[in-house]
């Protein structure tokens, strides 16, 4: 006992009947205590298992469970350690099977979300054929929402704890006039009628609860547990709700020793009932308090620091503990830095964690970030993972419908049970997790598919290729791509998962499927057993996928009708995470905590992230739109605090928030926030150092290192020793590390010319020639495939179509073939299609303005759309096998009033030429009419010729179109054009292509695809 204080050995040694409250500031040592106490009792006779133990929540009580067993050395009959709700759960379990009852399950909070949401989606459907039980300004749309339903659970779990029934609460809101508690009342009362009619005794944690504060006070079947009882310990008393407390005091009414530890000043449940009112009424339930005085957890600095911050907390219920603050002078133990932006704050987060982890061998899991919201929290994860420090969160995590691999998995049997399948609905499927796909290579499916249709005479588009092809998997094996073999496996897969459904497979088979026919288990598991953030994503992936069979298993094992439908419909459409159970993280990660989840836990270094103004702290005052803070209030028959009064209270919950942040760290704490122009420290900052700019230096990590002397070697400073330990990196396989690997460094994986007239034909296409002569760059992109093809594009096309195919010349017959193909076409928004659609009826417009002036003038159409292929000659060339072909389609080939033919190339674009001097040598016009003075053009032979002409659809004028024209070919013109065709094959046969960088590159309004290489690379630096 010599290392105890006086204080610590006076609880140590209580005698063993004594019920008492035990109240210290952070690191005073009261868990410490509360074991010691475990191992005194069982050291004096008392049997292990007459000695219970709780916590407030399951993930305390884990994190405490192996300290008590090595505490009390021996086997137990149960958990050495246990939350209260399991206590709870333990206790009206006894006495549903005394009665032959079945016995409680508890509902998910996922469960609860999904229950309110099911209920609310019945009210709007009832308020279609009758009044709504909800008052005006809860509209539909406003009750549709995540907050509302939060709001509403809260407000449910604050009624059970507190006691209050359905009627009760329908007298109270016709007392106060308050509709939405009337509203709420018939809410409450359908919600536990559903959930009682659900497979299985179904309770929510603060009905559990309440049901053994029941059992114990009236000696009720289950109470008898109690009697096995001699000590009752309860750690973090200071979490506990009202029910808790009275549970608490029922059973130390009912003889048990109590022994509650805990501090006010570190609560964090407020916004669930856990207020400090009810630790000081525990405290005067069980006598006076016992205070532990000396902190033996931090630095003289890290003490006086959390002194100060509860010196600014409300003097509410217990404050005996508090001391003064001893003026100790700042040192590297409390430290505060203030980036520019959050990308430089996490970087210094990144920095300092691995800083202490190399330099002063501090192991990960000493480690820890502590943001205020989960927001913050998961943004830190990812950020923090980027930059090669290992981290995990704790905690509910994310809603299972917001991970990937969960998502794609359950949208796989999403779209299996549906009748009709979209192409839109089908892409999402391919390049997710299970499709295997990404942009490009759903890209190249969808190119493959519509060659192929094209090549049989068909005409149908890539997205309704798509859907026929996932529907009939065997036009997918004719293909026979890399992409098309995935996109097979995922089309028979949707088959399988539809002939389960139709047989009445349950969840967790169909689920089991798909995981199985997708083979990403030896994938992920592979990656998961390497390190680095590949390693670290693909074991969160499979941690996901494990978690959403674990629902399934849930989902089938309480539902009267396990339809997997619902199962996929309640995994996309809940916002609430269900709690995990991998409580206790691994010790080779950083811990990313909010305060709330840092409970019952210390570390070496503590970061206090994000300390932001409007975020820490937060003073929105919770339970408004409910009116739910009220309900303590009217329980107990005492006034409502004013709005100041509850402001003040919110400001001090947040002051708790940051005490137990801070309390955290044993030798390090650093507060980070960001200062640039859209926000700022918060107010909290104060209490910190004067904060420090973070300094641009090596992040500590192989990367960095890499990084580090890839740049000397460019700067020269050092190079010789830079390329030495390159080399060391490179022999080690380190990433980016060995020059093969570097951007611009590695040989190009083909040398020989992009187009050869010793293998093929080189067909030259007219409406290609410009962007060729404009810049060689962006033409040869373009014909590698980088020009995705957008609305305006596609529009023009079926503006094209229209003209060729359209039952006639008027407008309304114009409009019907545009009408027929824009369902080919897509769209970000409806807006976006509405614009085009009124773009579109201007573009028909003009087009019936032009022909109808054709028609009046005594013009004759030709033909429409003919297709020309022209052998073009090489002077000088020697021989080849092959030839250059000039081949393309003519929109219109016109005989004019006078016997001439005039042709005619339809431009739907804003930035055309708008008069005859701009066309003079437009090469697509001067092709049109070498294809014409060829003899290409059957239908015009026997005709002089005319000239070209392009039918402007959209001028800079208020014309409704014109047609700047060009002249006839003449014999300088003719071999001017012949040239042109000679100077594009040679760069088409070429293995360089020149960038005229200054002239079209670098120009904004060029919107030329050349531009990729104007923007500097990310790794550049």
């Amino acid at each position: 006992m010599e290392d105890w204080d006086a204080a610590q050995r006076a609880v140590i040694e209580l005698p063993h009947a004594a019920s008492a409250v035990v109240v210290g500031a952070p690191g005073t040592g009261k868990t410490a205590v509360a074991l010691e106490r475990v191992r005194t009792l069982i050291a004096a006779g008392v049997d292990p298992d007459a000695i219970v133990v709780l916590t407030p929540s399951r993930q305390t009580a884990t994190a405490l469970r192996d300290r008590l067993s090595l505490t009390i050395a021996r086997a137990t009959s149960g958990a050495p350690a246990r939350s209260i709700a399991s206590f709870a759960f333990q206790l009206v379990r006894a006495g549903a099977v005394a009665d032959g009852r079945e016995p409680p399950q508890l509902l998910t909070g996922a469960d609860e979300d999904q229950l309110i949401a099911d209920l609310l989606a019945g009210d709007v459907e009832d308020e279609q054929s009758g009044e709504s039980r909800w008052p005006e300004w809860l509209t539909p749309q406003i009750r549709a929402t995540k907050g509302f339903r939060t709001e509403v659970r809260a407000f449910l779990a604050e009624c059970t704890a507190l006691g209050i029934p359905p009627a009760q609460l329908t007298q109270w809101g016709a007392q106060r006039d308050l509709a939405v508690w009337t509203a709420l009342a018939s809410f409450s009362s359908e919600y536990i009628q559903v959930r009682d009619d659900m497979r299985g005794a179904h309770r929510d944690a603060a009905g559990l609860v309440r049901e053994a504060v029941a059992i114990v006070r009236a000696g009720l079947p289950g109470a008898q547990l109690l009697d096995e009882m001699a000590v009752l310990i309860v750690d973090d008393a200071q979490e506990l709700t009202l029910g808790g407390v009275e549970l608490v005091e029922a059973c130390a009414a009912r003889g048990v020793a109590v022994l509650a530890l805990g501090d006010p000043d570190v609560g964090a449940g407020s916004f669930r009932g856990a207020t400090p009112e009810n630790f000081a009424r525990l405290a005067a339930a069980l006598g006076t308090p016992h205070v532990l005085s000396t902190a033996h957890r931090g630095s003289a600095a890290q003490v006086d620091l959390v002194r100060r911050l509860t010196q600014h907390i409300g003097a509410v219920g217990v404050v005996a503990h508090r001391q003064r603050p001893t003026g100790a002078q700042p040192d590297a133990s409390v430290q505060a830095l203030v980036a520019r932006s959050a990308a430089e704050e996490c970087d210094a987060i990144a920095r300092l964690l691995r800083e202490r982890r190399l330099h002063d061998g501090v192991p990960w899991g000493d480690l820890a970030v502590i943001a205020h919201d989960t927001r913050q929290v998961q943004t830190l994860e990812a950020e923090l993972s980027a930059r090669d420090v290992p981290a995990r969160t704790a905690g509910p995590g994310s809603p299972l419908g917001v991970l990937a691999p969960a998502r794609d998995l359950v949208r796989v049997v999403e779209l299996a049970a549906a009748d009709e399948w979209s192409a839109d609905e089908l892409s999402d499927l391919l390049v997710g997790s299970y499709g295997r796909l990404d942009a490009i290579g759903l890209r190249r499916l969808r190119s493959a598919l519509r060659h192929a249709e094209l090549s049989a005479g068909g005409e149908r588009s890539g997205r309704e290729l798509l859907v026929d092809a996932m529907r009939t998997p065997l036009e997918l094996d004719l293909l026979d791509t890399r992409e098309a073999r995935r996109a097979g496996v995922l089309a028979r897969t949707l088959h399988e998962v539809s002939r389960l459904l139709a047989e009445g497979a349950t969840a967790h088979e169909v689920l089991w499927v798909v995981w199985e026919r997708s083979g990403l288990e030896r994938v992920w598991s592979d990656l998961a057993a390497g390190r680095g953030p590949l390693a670290d994503q693909a074991g969160r992936d499979l941690d996901a996928v494990v978690a959403l069979f674990q629902s399934a298993k849930r989902f089938v094992e309480r539902t009267l009708d396990p339809d997997p439908r619902a199962f996929v419909r309640s995994i996309l459409d809940s916002d609430v995470a269900d709690d995990r159970l991998d409580a206790v993280l691994p010790d080779d990660a950083a811990r990313i905590l909010t305060p709330a989840s840092a409970l019952g836990v210390q570390f070496d270094t503590v970061v206090i992230a994000g300390l932001q103004d409007g975020v820490w702290p937060n003073t929105r005052l919770r339970g408004s739109l409910l009116e739910t803070w009220r309900l303590a209030d009217a329980a107990a028959g005492r006034d409502e605090p004013a709005a100041l009064d509850r402001r003040r209270s919110a400001m001090h919950d947040e002051l708790r928030l940051l005490v137990r942040a801070v309390s955290r760290a044993s030798a390090r704490v650093v507060m980070t926030a960001v200062d640039d122009d859209d926000t700022g420290p918060s107010v909290f900052a104060e209490f910190f150092p004067d904060p420090q700019a973070p300094t641009a230096e090596h992040p500590l990590s192989l990367r960095g290192l890499v990084a580090q002397h890839r740049r000397a070697l460019t700067t020269g400073a050092d190079a010789v020793f830079a390329a030495g330990q390159l080399a060391l990196l490179a022999d080690a396989a380190i990433p980016g590390a060995a020059p093969e690997q570097w951007y611009g460094v590695t040989a190009p994986s083909a040398r020989g010319p992009l187009r050869d007239l010793e293998v093929a034909d080189i067909r030259v296409s007219p409406s290609r020639l410009h962007a060729l002569e404009e810049c060689e760059l962006n033409w040869v992109i373009a014909d590698l495939g980088g020009d995705a093809s957008n609305t305006s594009a596609g529009l023009g096309t079926i503006i094209h179509a229209a003209l060729e195919h359209a039952d006639g010349a008027d407008e309304a017959a114009l409009w019907a073939a545009v009408e027929s193909r824009w369902g080919e076409l897509s769209f970000e928004s409806g807006w976006r299609e509405e614009a085009q659609r009124a773009t579109a009826r201007d573009l028909v417009r003009r087009l019936h303005a032009y022909l109808r002036d054709f028609d009046r003038d005594g013009g004759t159409l030709i033909g429409a759309e003919p297709h020309f292929e022209v052998p073009v000659p090489l002077p000088g060339e020697p021989a080849h096998p092959h030839g250059v072909v000039l081949s393309g389609y003519i929109d219109r080939v016109e005989l004019a009033p006078d016997g001439t033919v005039v042709i005619v190339d339809l431009k739907t674009g804003k930035r055309e030429p708008q008069r005859d001097q701009g066309v003079v040598d437009n090469p697509q016009l001067a092709a049109y009419q070498l294809a014409f003075e060829s003899g290409a053009i059957p239908e015009a032979a026997g005709h002089p010729p005319g000239g070209a002409k392009l039918l402007v659809l959209r001028p800079t004028s208020r014309v409704d179109y014109v047609t700047p024209r060009q002249p006839p070919f003449d014999d300088e013109t003719r071999t001017a054009f012949h040239d042109r065709i000679a100077a594009a094959v040679e760069v088409m046969r070429g293995t360089t292509f020149a960038a005229p960088y200054e002239e079209h590159c670098r120009d904004e309004h060029s919107y030329g695809l050349c531009r990729i290489h104007t923007i500097g690379a990310v790794s550049a630096s």
